[in-house]
C-alpha cells in the first residue's frame, strides 16, 4: 500500500525533472549568436565571389542553422511566404556595435546551388528584434553586393548579370559571365524594419549607364 502511494510522487517527480530539462534545453540568444561566425565592420561582399557561385555551382554544402534556433528569427515566416521553397538559414557573420548585435545568414532555399540570398537581422542588445534587410546575393539574373559600415548602414550595388549566351536558352553549362551592368545604387538603414527577400527597390536614383569591363 505504502509502495502504492509512492508511485504518484515519483511520476510527479519525473514530469518535473523532463520539465527542468526541457527548460535548460530551451536556446538563449546568446546560444543563438554563438552560432554565427564572429566578424568585424565594415563587412564588404566580393563580387567576384558571389559571380563564381553561377559559373562553377560548388558543391559543396554549408553549415545550416539548426531549427531550434529559427525563434530568433521573426522574418522566416514572411520570407517564406515569397517563395514556395523551403527557407533553410546559413550562418555567415556576426557583428557588434555599441548599441545592436547583428547576424548575417544566406536564405538558401530549397537544394539550388548558385544562388545566394543574404540578409542580415539586426537585434539589441538584448536580443529585441529591430529589423531584417536583403544586403546582397546572386541569381542568374541579378548580382547585389554591399558594404555594411559600422553605424549599420548598407552601401548596395545592384547588377545586371550578362552572359555569354542566353541563360535561359543555354543554362550555365558551357556559358560564362562577360559582364555586369549597373542596374541600382542605394543606402539602407538596417536599423529600421526592412525586407529579408531580395526586392526591386523603387523611388530611388538608379544608374543604367554605367558597364563594368567586359571579361
Amino acid at each position: 500500500m505504502k509502495n502504492l502511494k509512492l508511485i504518484p510522487a515519483l511520476l510527479l517527480a519525473l514530469a518535473s525533472f523532463a520539465t527542468l530539462n526541457a527548460q535548460d534545453a530551451t536556446p538563449t540568444f546568446q546560444d543563438f549568436l554563438a552560432q554565427f561566425p564572429k566578424a568585424a565592420l565594415p563587412y564588404t561582399f566580393n563580387a567576384q565571389d558571389l559571380q563564381s557561385q553561377l559559373e562553377t555551382r560548388p558543391a559543396t554544402k554549408a553549415a545550416r542553422l539548426g531549427w531550434e534556433y529559427y525563434q530568433f528569427l521573426p522574418e522566416l515566416e514572411r520570407s517564406a511566404a515569397y517563395s514556395n521553397m523551403p527557407v533553410c538559414p546559413e550562418p555567415v557573420a556576426c557583428f557588434e556595435t555599441k548599441e545592436y548585435t547583428a547576424v548575417l545568414y544566406n536564405l538558401a532555399r530549397g537544394l539550388s546551388r548558385g544562388t545566394k540570398t543574404y540578409s542580415i537581422s539586426v537585434f539589441t542588445k538584448d536580443g529585441t528584434h529591430v529589423g531584417t534587410h536583403f544586403v546582397a546575393g546572386v541569381n542568374p539574373e541579378t548580382l547585389t553586393v554591399a558594404t555594411i559600415d559600422e553605424t549599420l548602414r548598407a552601401s548596395v550595388n545592384e547588377y545586371q548579370v550578362n552572359w555569354e549566351n542566353n541563360y535561359r536558352e543555354n543554362g550555365h553549362i558551357g556559358n560564362k559571365v562577360t559582364g555586369m551592368t549597373l542596374v541600382v545604387s542605394t543606402t539602407l538603414e538596417l536599423t529600421v524594419a526592412g525586407n529579408p527577400d531580395q526586392i526591386s527597390w523603387t523611388s530611388i536614383e538608379t544608374n543604367t549607364a554605367a558597364d563594368l569591363a567586359k571579361k
